[in-house]
């Protein structure tokens, strides 16, 4: 999946400045960078729910396995492709099960047999089995997080034995609701599905530790430019943490885990 928006103004205010990017299958990449960098502006390019810039010099091109995202339908791109917002809210009463369900709405004709196995596998993945009977209103906001994870899954896995092709998975800043154990294991969860799955992962986060440790790699935005992207150890260099969030600090090689990078500020 490539994405690549020359120029993008909103309310005469430039968002995103030459920025290209590529989200690779087997692959996860954290979308890194300070508030109002354009980070979510860009999620939503690349999810297609921005098709067109606001003047005729604005240009926003997004491929998915090499089709232009404007040549597909909704359903079509919900096929291939599933979008986690920062705020799933519902304000109406729903199970989990329910929500869950959601999942499969793109693709009306899988079996009941099929459908249930799907369910639970998701289950399993994001960790809600004990979730699903609850009433969605009820639940916590890293709860809720969780199971709107378990959705998006369902719509990633649905028929992958006929459909084997690379899929998309959008997420913007899913761990901001979740405790340090549920944090690290969406990520790995993330990082297996990845490679297991055929699924290529844009996630947007603010712990740049956790996307060090977890990502395979980093893309740096700063004030709708796109500064870096590549592996941790080539991204987080101190010019560019300087760069992007105004203050020093530099990547150690980190204590515990081997090969991963470790962010202190000076």
């Amino acid at each position: 999946m490539k994405g690549e928006s020359l120029l993008f103004h909103r309310q005469q205010r430039r968002i995103l400045d030459h920025v290209s990017i590529s989200i690779e299958s087997g692959q996860v990449l954290a979308l890194l960078g300070a508030n109002g960098a354009g980070k979510s502006t860009l999620l939503s390019v690349l999810g297609g729910e921005i098709k067109q810039g606001l003047s005729a010099h604005d240009r926003i091109a997004v491929t998915i396995n090499g089709k232009d995202i404007s040549s597909l339908s909704a359903l079509e791109c919900a096929q291939r492709r599933a979008v986690l917002p920062q705020n799933a809210s519902l304000t109406f009463d729903m199970s989990v099960l329910e929500i869950i369900e959601m999942g499969m709405y793109p693709f009306s004709d899988i079996m009941q047999a099929q459908a249930t196995a799907l369910i639970d596998r998701a289950l399993q993945w994001a960790d809600v089995q004990s979730l699903q009977a609850r009433n969605y209103q009820t639940l916590s906001g890293g709860e809720r997080q969780r199971v709107q994870f378990a959705r998006v899954l369902v719509q990633l896995l649905a028929q992958r034995e006929q459909d084997p092709a690379a899929r998309y998975m959008l997420l913007d800043e899913p761990t901001s609701s979740l405790d340090p154990k549920y944090q690290q294991q969406l990520l790995r969860t993330l990082g297996k599905l990845a490679r297991q799955e055929n699924i290529g992962v844009l996630i947007i986060l603010h712990d740049l530790n956790l996307a060090a440790r977890y990502c395979d790699r980093l893309a740096l935005l700063c004030e709708g430019k796109l500064i870096a992207c590549d592996t941790p150890e080539k991204v987080l260099t101190r010019d560019n943490l300087h760069a992007v969030y105004g203050i020093d600090g530099q990547a150690i090689a980190h204590p515990l885990a081997p090969g991963k990078q470790l962010v202190i500020w000076d």
